[in-house]
C-alpha cells in the first residue's frame, strides 16, 4: 500500500525534526537512524535496507561530495587571505542580495541543484549577518533555473521524454523562471538577518588581490558546471561526439575540485605550509564542510531506500488521474508528489514525464508549445518541495544558517511559493498558446 508507506515517511520526518531540533542530533546521524527506522516500518530486511542506503550514499558522494568540499575549502581560503574582508569593506556592510540571486540563477543552469549551491559556497560563507538572506536568495534562484531553464537537466530530461523541442522549452521557460526568480528575491528579503559570531584571534587585512581571486574562482566553477549542462542537450550542436563528451566532463566533481583549489590557492596565497599542511587552511575548510557533506550523502542513501520501494511512482501515477480540465497543473502536481516522496529531482522529472507523456493530448498539451510547457511544469514541480529526504534541502539550510524547522519554513515553504507562482505563469502561457 503506497499510502501506508507515505505515512511512514511522515512519521520518520517527525523523528528527524525532533532529533535535530530538540536533541540537537547531527543531521547525518538523524538521517541514518531515520533510514533504518523507515526500513523496519515498511517491512524491509535490515541488511537489504543497509545495502540500498550504502548505494545511495556512495552515488551521492561521488556526484556531489568533491564539489561540496571544494566550495568549503575555497571559502576558508577566502576568509584567511583577506578576500572576505575586502568585499565586506567594498560593500560597506550592505548585503548583495540582488547580485547573489543573479549569479545563482546562472549557476542554477548547472548539472545538479546541489552542485550549483556547492560552487557558490565561498560567496555565501562571506555573508556575515546577511547569511540567511543570501543563502535563501541563492537557493530560490537555483530553484527557478533548475526547474525552468534550458540547459538545466530537469527540463531537458522532460523534453526528451515528451518529444518536445528544447528551443520551445527555452523560449517559454524564461518568463516562468523570471517570475519565480522575482518571487524568490522578495521572499529572501523578508528573512531576518542572523546574529554574527565574532571570530576569535587577529583577522586578516583586506586584500584586493585575494578578493579578485575569489570572484575568479567562483566564476570558473560556475562556467564549468554550466558547460556540463550544455553537453546534456540531446541535439546539435552538442548532440554527440567528442565535443559533447568534453562538455560533459567539465563539471565532473574531480575537475571542479582541482580547478577551484588551484585557482583559489594561486590567487589567494594558499601555496604555503600554512595553507597546505594537515592543520592548514585547506584542512580547516574541509573540516568545516564535513557535517553538511555527510548529511547530503545520508540524504542520498535515504532517497535510494524510498525510490526502491516504488511508493513515489505509484502515488504520482494516482495524481495523474486528476481531471484533464486541470491542464498544465497535472504534470506539475505529478512531479511535485514524486519529488516530495522520494527526494531526487532528476528521478522525479523522469518519472513524471513518463507518466504524463500519454496524457498530453487529453490535457490539451499535444502541440509543440504544449509539450514544452508540460516539460517546464514538470521541472518546476520537481523543485517545489525539497525537504528532509533531499541533500539539496540540507545544503541550502546549511548555507542560510537555518536549523531544521527554519529550513522547512524558508527552504521548503519558499520553494512551494515559487512553485505556485510558476504554475500561475504556466497556466497563463498555456491559455495564450491554446
Amino acid at each position: 500500500m503506497p499510502e501506508l508507506k507515505a505515512l511512514y515517511l511522515v512519521i520518520v520526518a517527525v523523528v528527524i525534526i525532533v532529533a535535530t531540533e530538540k536533541y540537537r542530533l547531527l543531521p547525518f546521524l538523524a538521517l541514518v537512524l531515520a533510514t533504518g527506522l523507515y526500513g523496519v516500518l515498511q517491512g524491509g530486511d535490515p541488511p537489504w535496507t543497509a545495502k540500498e542506503f550504502n548505494i545511495g550514499f556512495s552515488q551521492t558522494i561521488a556526484a556531489a561530495g568533491l564539489a561540496i568540499l571544494a566550495g568549503a575549502i575555497v571559502a576558508r581560503l577566502a576568509e584567511a587571505s583577506g578576500a572576505v574582508a575586502y568585499w565586506r569593506k567594498r560593500m560597506g556592510g550592505r548585503a548583495p542580495v540582488l547580485g547573489t540571486a543573479a549569479a545563482s540563477l546562472v549557476a542554477g543552469l548547472g548539472g545538479t541543484p546541489v552542485g550549483a549551491l556547492a560552487v557558490l559556497t565561498p560567496v555565501l560563507r562571506a555573508a556575515g549577518p546577511a547569511r540567511a538572506r543570501l543563502g535563501l536568495a541563492a537557493a530560490y534562484a537555483v530553484n527557478a533555473a533548475q526547474g525552468c531553464l534550458v540547459p538545466s537537466p530537469l527540463p531537458i530530461a522532460a523534453l526528451a521524454i515528451l518529444g518536445g523541442d528544447w528551443r520551445y522549452g527555452l523560449a517559454l521557460g524564461v518568463p516562468v523562471a523570471a517570475m519565480q526568480w522575482l518571487a524568490g528575491l522578495l521572499l529572501a528579503r523578508r528573512c531576518p538577518e542572523t546574529p554574527e559570531v565574532a571570530p576569535e584571534g587577529p583577522q586578516p587585512l583586506p586584500s584586493r588581490r585575494a578578493g579578485i581571486g575569489l570572484v575568479a574562482t567562483v566564476l570558473v566553477l560556475v562556467i564549468l558546471i554550466v558547460g556540463q549542462s550544455l553537453g546534456q542537450i540531446p541535439s546539435e550542436p552538442f548532440g554527440g561526439g567528442t565535443a559533447r563528451e568534453n562538455l560533459l566532463g567539465l563539471g565532473r566533481p574531480m575537475i571542479l575540485f582541482l580547478a577551484g583549489l588551484a585557482i583559489a590557492m594561486a590567487t589567494m596565497g594558499g601555496f604555503t605550509r600554512k595553507g597546505l599542511s594537515e592543520t592548514g587552511w585547506v584542512a580547516e575548510g574541509a573540516g568545516a564542510g564535513l557535517s553538511v557533506f555527510l548529511a547530503v550523502g545520508a540524504a542520498g542513501g535515504f532517497q535510494m531506500v524510498l525510490h526502491n520501494n516504488g511508493m513515489a511512482d505509484l502515488m504520482a501515477e494516482q495524481v495523474s488521474f486528476l481531471p484533464a480540465g486541470l491542464g498544465i497543473a497535472v504534470p506539475f502536481l505529478v512531479a511535485l508528489v514524486s519529488r516530495a516522496l522520494q527526494g531526487s529531482a532528476l528521478t522525479a522529472a523522469i518519472t513524471a514525464a513518463g507518466i504524463v507523456q500519454p496524457l498530453l493530448t487529453p490535457l490539451g498539451l499535444g502541440g509543440e508549445a504544449g509539450r514544452a510547457l508540460a516539460a517546464i511544469a514538470i521541472g518546476s514541480g520537481t523543485m517545489a518541495a525539497p525537504h528532509l529526504n533531499d541533500g539539496y534541502f540540507w545544503l541550502a539550510s546549511h548555507h542560510a544558517g537555518l536549523r531544521t524547522l527554519q529550513g522547512l519554513r524558508w527552504v521548503t515553504g519558499g520553494a512551494l511559493v515559487q512553485g505556485a507562482v510558476g504554475l500561475a505563469a504556466l497556466a497563463a502561457l498555456a491559455a495564450l498558446c491554446a
